[in-house]
Parts: C-alpha cells; structure tokens; sequence
C-alpha cells in the first residue's frame, strides 16, 4: 500500500543543517517551528504527485509574510496546503527582514 508524504518535515528537520537537493533557499535563519503541509485528499484519491516552490519573506519577529508561489505543479493542486502550513511557520528573531525561497515534494513511496 503506498503511503504520502510531504518533504517539508525533512526540509525544516534540515533547515539549520544546509540545503537539501529538494529546495532552493536563501540565507537561512533557524526554523524553531512549523507544520508540515497536508497531502491534499482529492490529489490523494488521483494519486496525483507534484511540487510547489515559494517566496517568502520572514520578518525581525520570525513571522512569515507575502507569500508567493513561484511555481506549482500541477497547477491549483498543492498550493493552499503549503499557505496554509506556512502560516504556522515561525523562524528565530532577527535584526532584519530576510527573504527566502523554499521547495516542497509531494510524492507517494511504498
């Protein structure tokens, strides 16, 4: 039986540890907290795979803000799980605002 995943648990796992080949991110601050995005149920029930890329901006306080896609397929299926999980993203406090970029897989495996 497949089971789903969405890599945004091993990219905030590595978010302090360096780039995985999976995302593009920007100078990084710490990511202390996050929920990963949820496979939607209507791509599950198609068995649908695919990605969304982000642009986001994380402000002195670590919150996350102007959040853009970038690119998504296919198209209409994963973004709002990713907005919505990024709504819950929080980063350590810094001295200015940064702006990142971040990539996530969704994909089944056995």
């Amino acid at each position: 039986m497949k089971k789903f995943y969405a890599m945004a648990a091993a990219l905030a796992l590595t978010a302090g540890l360096g780039t995985a080949p999976a995302m593009a991110v920007s100078a990084e601050r710490e990511l202390v907290s996050f929920e990963a995005p949820e496979y939607p149920r209507a791509a599950q029930r198609r068995n649908l795979e695919g990605h969304v890329t982000v642009r986001y901006t994380v402000n002195e306080d670590g919150e996350v803000s102007d959040v853009e896609v970038v690119e998504a397929t296919p198209a209409g299926v994963f973004e709002r799980a990713v907005m919505r999980a990024l709504e819950a993203w929080r980063y350590a406090a810094g001295d200015r605002n940064e702006n990142m970029e971040r990539r996530f897989d969704f994909a089944f495996s056995d």
